[in-house]
């Protein structure tokens, strides 16, 4: 069955463009378009796309607004940011609201192609050098978060640093992996496993970190120093 996607941005020869582009793709069906927050919500909720890619700024709510809506609401939804904004709090922000690829507007057809297919397959799309900013914006907030709430974090105990042993050896491999914007495939062919093996591996580390996705075990791997950029 293809891929159905529904795109979301308020102008209209960008969607034109991307309906193109797509079209040419056999495995991809355009199920929809929508123009501002609210016509994607209510769009996605009528249609049941498997992919939005969502452009953030957005009126009628916004780009973020309608993917934590939409994240909430229909969580087998699968989300793309699709921006002109390579800053990183945009990132941070819509990572945190449930999108898992995040791509420029100047990228190549072929990436956003890729995007598709990726996300859809229960995998993330953040290039490395994104990743790296949502790392520092993240450790940026959790500083600030400490420094903020200095007399409500001495009257309370310290919470317990993350059990990172639950991981095996190889597990950390794949987390490294992942980081690194490495497909399943990829995977399989850099540690000599198959692609079956990854995904099992990849479904216990979400399990044991208690995460719901590859985008947010990179974030936790980067800002708890389980692995790298490289």
């Amino acid at each position: 069955m293809p891929i159905r996607v529904l795109i979301a941005d308020d102008h209209a020869l960008l969607r034109e463009g991307l309906r193109k582009i797509l079209e040419l793709e056999p495995d991809l069906e355009i199920v929809g378009e929508a123009c501002d927050g609210q016509d994607v919500v209510e769009k996605a909720t009528a249609l049941k796309p498997d992919v939005v890619l969502m452009d953030i700024n957005m009126p009628g709510g916004g780009g973020l607004e309608a993917t934590r809506v939409i994240h909430k609401n229909l969580p087998e939804v699968d989300i793309i940011a699709l921006t002109i904004h390579d800053d990183d709090e945009y990132v941070v922000e819509m990572v945190n609201a449930g999108a898992k690829g995040y791509i420029l507007k100047d990228v190549e057809p072929v990436r956003v192609v890729e995007a598709i297919h990726r996300v859809h397959e229960g995998e993330a799309f953040i290039p490395s050098n994104l990743m790296t900013k949502v790392f520092s914006e993240f450790h940026r907030l959790a500083y600030y978060t400490k420094r903020t709430q200095g007399a409500a974090m001495n009257a309370q105990p310290e919470p317990e640093e993350p059990e990172h042993e639950k991981l095996t050896a190889r597990e950390l491999e794949i987390v490294q992996q992942i980081v690194n914007g490495h497909t399943n495939k990829e995977i399989a062919t850099a540690l000599f496993i198959s692609e079956k093996t990854v995904k099992n591996h990849v479904t216990n580390i979400l399990r044991k970190l208690s995460l719901s996705d590859r985008t947010q075990a990179a974030v936790y791997a980067l800002r708890y120093g389980l692995a790298q950029v490289e």
